[in-house]
Parts: C-alpha cells; sequence; structure tokens
C-alpha cells in the first residue's frame, strides 16, 4: 500500500505588513516527513510506504506571497503527477488558514487540494488533518474523502489527532467504500483565545465530538473554530462528520444538525479565558498580585498568531511606572532584526549597550532608548520542540529599573520553557514575564500563579468587533446579533 504524505501550514494574518515569502517557509522533504506528522510507526505497523511529497511551514505570518505560493503548488503536484499511477491514497496536513495574494478564492489550501483532485480524480482516497483554526468551505469539504481537526486549542493533540485520521484513511483503504464528509457552516467568527477547549462552551462541544466519533456509524467528527484575521468568505465556524459507509450519510447528516444546535445554544458562552483586560488594569493586577511567576500576555502582539512582536507599546508603559511593586520583570521577547543585525550583532556577555529599540513599523511599535547591559546570548527555537534555529537574541538587563529584555533578531513566541533554556534566559529568576501570546500556553499557565491577558491593541486585535470584514457571509456572530 502507497500513500503519498504532505503538509503545507500557513496561517496569514492580513494585518502584518510583510507578506509571508519563501524564505519564511520552512521546507522539508523525504523521510523526516513522517515523523514531523506523527504517523512513521502507524505506517510501518500497517506495511504502508509512505511517499513523501513537501511539509512547507510558515505557521503564523502575513499573507502568502503568490509567486511563494505558486512555487509550492507545482512542487506538489509535481510530486503527485510522478507517482499518481501507483498511489493508494493521500495524506495531507492543511492549516486551513492560508490566504494568498492574488490567488482566485484567496485560500492556498483550498487551492491546492483542487488542483490535486485534477490530477488523481474524483475516487481517490484523500484524508485532510487540519488546524482548528482554518477556514471550511462546502466545495473543500467536497474535495475530502475524510477530514478531521485537532480537538484542543491550545494544540495539545496535534500527535493523537494526527493519528486518528491516518488510522481513518488506512481503514478505507482496507475497506474501500464511497464516504464523504458532511459539513455545516456555523455563522459564529471568534479567535482562539475566546475558544480555548481546557474552558466552556468547547469543551462540552469536545465531549459530545467524542461521544458522537464513538459510534460505529461515524467515522470521525469535529468542529472547526475558524480563522478570523483575513477577510474571506470562507471565514468562519464550522462541523464536519464522516460517515463511516455510505449508507450511514443520512444518520451522519443527523449528528452534524445535533453538533451544530449543541454548538449555537452555547454561541454567546464563548469568552476570554482566564482573565482579560485592557492593558493597563492588566499590568496594574499584575504588579499588585502578591506571588510568583506572573505571566502577561500582550495579545495584540500575539506571535503564535502571526502578528510581528515588535511592539514597544508595554515596554513603554512599564518604564513609565513609579512604583514596581518590588517585581523583577522580563519581556520574552521583543523583535527588532535590524538592531541585531547591527549593534547588538557583536555585543557579548557584561558589555553595556544604549540601544533603541523599535522596528517603528507603526505606532505601537514605535522606538524607546534603553541603557542596560547584555547578561547573555542565545539561540531562537520555535515552539513544539522545534530543532531549527530561527535567529539570535541578546538579553538585557536594563539600568536602574527592575526590567530585563530579551531582544530578538525574529519573531519567536517564548511559549515553552525549553525555547527559554536555549536561549540561555533564565526563567526562574522572574516575577512576571510579559510575553508575545494570547491565551498562555500550557506549560506557562501551569507553572504561573496568576496570569492575565492584556488587550492591546496590533496585528492581532482580539475583540472581532474591532475588524473590519466585506466578504465574510453575513449575519454572523459576534459581529451581529442574531
Amino acid at each position: 500500500m502507497k500513500i503519498l504524505i504532505g503538509a503545507l501550514l500557513a496561517e496569514s494574518n492580513a494585518y502584518v505588513k510583510q507578506d509571508c515569502e519563501i524564505q519564511d517557509f520552512t521546507i522539508l522533504k523525504g523521510p523526516g516527513m513522517a515523523d514531523k506528522l506523527y504517523i512513521s510507526e502507524l505506517a510501518r505497523e500497517n506495511d504502508v510506504e509512505l511517499i513523501p511529497s513537501l511539509h512547507a511551514s510558515c505557521m503564523a505570518a502575513g499573507v502568502v506571497d503568490f509567486d511563494t505560493f505558486d512555487y509550492l503548488r507545482k512542487k506538489f503536484i509535481q510530486a503527485v503527477k510522478e507517482h499518481e499511477h501507483e498511489l493508494d491514497g493521500i495524506y495531507l496536513f492543511l492549516h486551513g488558514a492560508s490566504h494568498v495574494r492574488g490567488l482566485p478564492g484567496g485560500s492556498g489550501d483550498h487551492y491546492l487540494l483542487n488542483e490535486i483532485r485534477k490530477v488523481v480524480g474524483p475516487y481517490m482516497p484523500i484524508a485532510v488533518l487540519c488546524d482548528p483554526h482554518g477556514n471550511l468551505a462546502q466545495a473543500y469539504v467536497d474535495q475530502c474523502t475524510i477530514l478531521r481537526t485537532f480537538r484542543h486549542s491550545p494544540h495539545s493533540d496535534r500527535d493523537v489527532a494526527s493519528q486518528t485520521v491516518f488510522r481513518c484513511l488506512l481503514d478505507v483503504l482496507k475497506d474501500r467504500r464511497p464516504i464523504h464528509p458532511v459539513y455545516r457552516k456555523v455563522p459564529i467568527l471568534l479567535g482562539g483565545e475566546r475558544c480555548v477547549s481546557a474552558d466552556e462552551p468547547l469543551c462540552s462541544i469536545n465531549k459530545l465530538l467524542d461521544e458522537i466519533e464513538a459510534d460505529p456509524r461515524i467515522l470521525c467528527c469535529s468542529y472547526h473554530i475558524g480563522y478570523l484575521r483575513h477577510d474571506s468568505e470562507h471565514c468562519g465556524a464550522g462541523i464536519v462528520v464522516v460517515p463511516d459507509r455510505p449508507e450511514d450519510t443520512e444518520y451522519a447528516k443527523q449528528k452534524a444538525d445535533e453538533i451544530y444546535d449543541f454548538v449555537w445554544a452555547r454561541h454567546q458562552q464563548f469568552h476570554f479565558t482566564g482573565n482579560a483586560s485592557e492593558p493597563e488594569e492588566a499590568l496594574r493586577v499584575m504588579l499588585e498580585f502578591d506571588g510568583s511567576p506572573c505571566f502577561l500576555s500582550d495579545s495584540g502582539d500575539n506571535v503564535t498568531a502571526g502578528a510581528p512582536g515588535v511592539n514597544t507599546t508595554m515596554l513603554k508603559q512599564v518604564l513609565a511606572l513609579n512604583d514596581f511593586h518590588n517585581k523583577s520583570i522580563l519581556f520574552a521577547a521583543i523583535c527588532d532584526p535590524q538592531l541585531c543585525a547591527t549593534v547588538l550583532a557583536h555585543k557579548k556577555a557584561g558589555e553595556p549597550v544604549a540601544l533603541t529599540l523599535g522596528a517603528n513599523l507603526d505606532a505601537h511599535s514605535a522606538p524607546v532608548s534603553i541603557f542596560g547591559t547584555v547578561i547573555s546570548t542565545g539561540n531562537l527555537h520555535r515552539r513544539y520542540g522545534d530543532e531549527a534555529v530561527a535567529g539570535q537574541c541578546w538579553t538585557v538587563k536594563l539600568d536602574n529599573v527592575p526590567v530585563t529584555v530579551v531582544i530578538a533578531s525574529a519573531a519567536v513566541s517564548f511559549s515553552e520553557r525549553e525555547q527559554y533554556e536555549k536561549a540561555n534566559v533564565d526563567l526562574d529568576g522572574y516575577d512576571l514575564i510579559i510575553v508575545k501570546q494570547g491565551y498562555l500556553y500550557p506549560e506557562l499557565k501551569a507553572m504561573a500563579k496568576h496570569y492575565v491577558m492584556a488587550l492591546t491593541d496590533g496585528a492581532c486585535q482580539q475583540r472581532t468587533e474591532k475588524l473590519i470584514y466585506k466578504k465574510v457571509s453575513r449575519p454572523i456572530y459576534p459581529l451581529d446579533e442574531i
């Protein structure tokens, strides 16, 4: 049995000023792809030969440059054409939130799948794993044999979800039958910070999904939160239920309607998880809290959702304080590639620095003059244990104030302890850590005595109500009262 595998992971934030180009993608080819998709062992156990095509990942960034997408598309299609006559099926990880500048329909994921179908025809089994923060459409779902997303946000079940979809594909390949996913569009458009799986109503939604998926008449099912940071007709939530056999299709439709009704009955319960408040109030609460460590999330500059990580607004707010409440404060991190490539490039630990920090892309990243000492240098790594070095960083302790700033050459969200260790940043040495995230990631949340999400302005504005949409289907909550 031969299965072609591939992945396109791009989360396109249209509020980021710079397009995502080919150098922003990490491109993996060859046998390592199977490990990245968590399916190596399953393939061996089932005597499956995996045929790698391309694993292209830039995750959260700006809108994808057309020529970049076209290059990746050609590589994918070349691999499919090269092997089409020996393939039994195709397994893809398509994030679902790509948006390509100048591409008809906008979505690179949808376009790529349609192009693959043109090559292999309508009947070859294609299984698609996607991120819950991706958008669906009826035509896209119709191109899939199997489609499922992760249950959890943050995505702690990436491996389990990937293996679930691969097992579903194996099931269909061993017992070929013409099944088609059932899709329901849900008129909800919310960001991940209001849709955390450990919180309601998503926790109860996932329990219902698990119950339905345990039914032998259902192969798999999922709730898709959707993506809101570009304007597209596809934006919004969705439900997918895959019947086990053709004769189960009507039952799958009933289950899709049941999930829809369950979700819609709770649509006004979606809320910011944990503590969320305006920046001034968020900082006040963290400083007055008697305990440490505490975390404050600069959500408008959330790197995990595509923001550039350059904003200096929170730093200015902290430096304007008259009373630090005996707290030591760490910013992890502020990205300033130009400063890192010039002034900081040859600075070593122990050296004093006088810096103008701020990429000056807009008012949110306006320059700030700081004076201090480099206390360490290190490497930047992205989350999920990515071994690739994404850039360098310099940790600077400021003079005369209890404030330390990690200055980074690339946009990286410090969401896991391993990232701090590789950057030579002492995560345990501070009372308040200010990070470029939305919801706080699990490792940090587990160690936090208290945390808050500051509703800052920036490329990742958390309040859907403040964003402007021209193309989305209306009415849709919370833009409209339904």
